[in-house]
């Protein structure tokens, strides 16, 4: 089985500790790497996490987090699942699943009722809350500042155990080596398919649906898998298109440390494709746009990238976030030898 990371978060209380454990005990090669553990190492000029974070607060939280996601890379890489258990909330999530450099990462939100919480706060110690924090203010950081990024479960009325067991059937998969095809005349088609329920989610926001990337290229040797770009008019649409996609079966991924561009992974039982919402006119829109017309009208150019792409294939294996940046030199270069009207 190929490693993974698996990021759980969710309010103090929510049982991350017991869930990132009984995770890792899955795996012939399990590791539960507990967030916490690099802010208690921090012995003198430690400054705590409150909701009125100071500055120094935040760089300390920021290199808390730099770290974790280090060892989890690092373990990820020695062949070990990692379940990586940490509080971070608010924007923040994305930046920390960005800083994580492996892949598959899965994001897992726990989040419990209030009352649950409480609950279970009573029952353990030491315990987190006081002071600053209350249940209601922390829950409330999550359930409304938080982009819904990954999977997000419910955990008031689920065991340990049960919670597992939802975590591991809704992301466990078969990493297959990278496969470049012949170009498919049915890949338009299945963009089709795929983009009708897309196209009727987003119609209220005025949103196109295009296709983009080497299956939308004809002729163009590819990996099978369909990219879409949802393309809203202005950046104030974005989060109501991240919410109707939610509610379609997309599973929200964040920007992915590339800004102006939400990712998703495709809804369970839908054939595997690639989902962004993107703004009308900005770079990753255009990008996208001009790199696939550009291959269009030169065949030439388009020759040299499918072989560049399965030599990187071969090169690569099942290792997708490789095979990605290899390719990144080939497209900045094309961008730049083609840039937009009036630049």
């Amino acid at each position: 089985m190929e490693p993974a990371v698996y990021l759980i978060t969710g309010p103090m209380a929510a049982g991350k500790s017991t869930v990132a454990r009984l995770l890792a005990s899955r795996f012939p090669r399990g590791v539960h790497l507990e967030g916490d553990l690099f802010r208690r190492s921090i012995v003198t000029g430690r400054e705590e996490v409150t909701p009125a974070l100071r500055p120094e607060a935040m760089e300390q939280l920021r290199l808390r987090y730099r770290l974790v996601a280090a060892a989890a890379d690092t373990y990820a890489e020695a062949g070990f699942t990692v379940a990586l258990e940490d509080v971070v909330a608010g924007p923040l999530l994305g930046d920390y699943r960005t800083m994580i450099r492996s892949r598959p990462c899965h994001v897992v939100v726990l989040l419990p009722s209030a009352d649950a919480l409480a609950a279970r706060e009573e029952g353990r110690e030491p315990r987190g809350y006081g002071g600053a924090w209350t249940v209601e203010a922390l829950r409330d950081g999550f359930a409304t500042s938080t982009p819904r990024i990954g999977i997000w479960l419910d955990t008031t009325a689920m065991t340990p155990d049960e919670t597992v067991d939802e975590i591991l059937d809704r992301t466990i998969t078969t990493r297959s080596p990278i496969v470049i095809a012949d170009y498919d005349p049915r890949w338009p088609a299945l963009f089709e398919r795929l983009a009708e329920p897309v196209r009727a989610a987003v119609a209220g926001l005025g949103a196109r649906v295009e296709h983009v990337g080497s299956t939308a290229v004809p002729g163009l040797a590819a990996k099978p898998v369909i990219d879409i770009d949802v393309v809203v008019s202005s950046a104030g649409h974005v989060p109501v298109a991240i919410e109707r996609l939610r509610e379609l079966g997309y599973v929200y991924q964040g920007d992915k440390g590339i800004t102006g561009r939400e990712a998703f992974l495709w809804p369970t039982g839908a054939p595997v494709h690639h989902l962004y919402v993107v703004v009308e006119g900005g770079d990753p829109h255009t990008n996208h746009i001009r790199f696939r017309d550009r291959l269009r009208r030169d065949p030439r150019m388009a020759a040299e990238y499918a072989a560049l792409k399965r030599g990187l294939a071969d090169e690569h294996g099942a290792d997708r976030l490789g095979y990605t940046e290899a390719k990144t030199a080939f497209v900045e270069r094309t961008l730049r030898a083609d840039p937009p009207e009036g630049v």
